[in-house]
């Protein structure tokens, strides 16, 4: 199952006039497109970065993942659909390891995640308390966390797939449908689509801060994705007038990043956000199956 699907129309109902918001990308190029060769997709889902600043592409209509430089050439691709052993049913989310570069893909209808190896090669899935995963993060410890459809708590597992705790879930750190998940330093960020909120907690899950917010300009609506760069600064999608948005570590608006529409340096439907660098942000479009490069304006 791609993961926000029915949220399409809401997007689109949003594209609205964005008045005097901050604007310090301009579009640059683009690259993929709909189908099943190299380098196109297919209900694309996510779009992560591994250590060597790739593209890490969840491409759920093709039942696999691709590695894309970032000049839009393939360097590998890896899954397979099926129900059995390491296939998959319905991808949603992918975490990279960041110091290994093995790939997590939560198989959402399959209720398991597949660990695949920097070649591609599957290697251990996990099934245990797994249901409807969302979205996976990796530790520096190489452990494990899962956000799973309409459960609370965020689910830990050891680098090998054992189950460890279930953490957070109670008060403030209790998630209505969390989406997204990553870590960055010492605390885990869940993008909460039902609690309208950015949600940060430290390793342990307990409660540091939350954003409501897009700067001053507007109460966030869904935040469905996630991406946070080495200053702290938050790449978000949401639904509103300004579904993409560049917060700095304090929540202010910084700028506003694309905007909708069908034509090339516009998208539709974005999935997901990753800056590069602090001058190079790309995002996924999945319904028109394109990845988008922003570049930032000269001062």
């Amino acid at each position: 199952m791609v993961k926000r699907k029915s949220l399409i129309v809401l997007l689109l109902a949003t594209a609205l006039a964005t008045g005097c918001v901050p604007v310090k990308f301009q579009f640059d190029q683009e690259f993929g497109g709909s189908g099943s060769s190299k380098g196109q997709f297919l209900s694309a889902t996510n779009l992560e970065l591994n250590k060597h600043g790739e593209l890490v592409v969840g491409d759920n209509g093709n039942s696999r993942y691709q590695i894309i430089r970032s000049d839009g050439s393939v360097k590998l691709m890896a899954g397979e659909a099926g129900r059995e052993g390491y296939k998959l049913l319905g991808m949603s989310g992918i975490g990279v390891n960041a110091l290994t570069d093995d790939v997590w893909v939560c198989d959402q209808r399959g209720n398991k995640i597949v660990r695949f190896d920097p070649e591609g090669k599957p290697n251990m899935k996990i099934t245990a308390q797994v249901k409807y995963p969302m979205d996976v993060a990796i530790d520096r410890n190489g452990d494990a966390y899962v956000v799973m459809a309409k459960n609370p708590k965020i689910h830990k597992y050891t680098s090998e797939g054992q189950f460890v705790e279930a953490i957070g879930g109670t008060g403030k750190t209790a998630l209505i449908f969390p989406t997204s998940i990553l870590i960055n330093d010492s605390n885990i960020f869940v993008s909460d689509y039902g609690g309208k909120r950015i949600l940060k907690l430290d390793k342990n899950g307990n409660f540091v801060s939350e954003f409501k917010e897009k700067g001053e300009y507007e109460e966030m609506k869904g935040p469905c994705s996630l991406h946070i760069d080495k200053d702290g600064n938050m790449y978000i999608l949401d639904l509103g007038e300004v579904p993409v948005v560049q917060l700095g570590p304090d929540g202010k608006l910084i700028s506003k990043i694309g905007d909708f529409g069908n034509d090339a340096g516009k998208f539709i439907y974005p999935v997901g956000v990753v800056a590069k660098s602090e001058d190079e942000i790309f995002i996924l479009d999945s319904s028109r199956n394109k990845i988008l490069k922003f570049k930032k304006k000269p001062e």
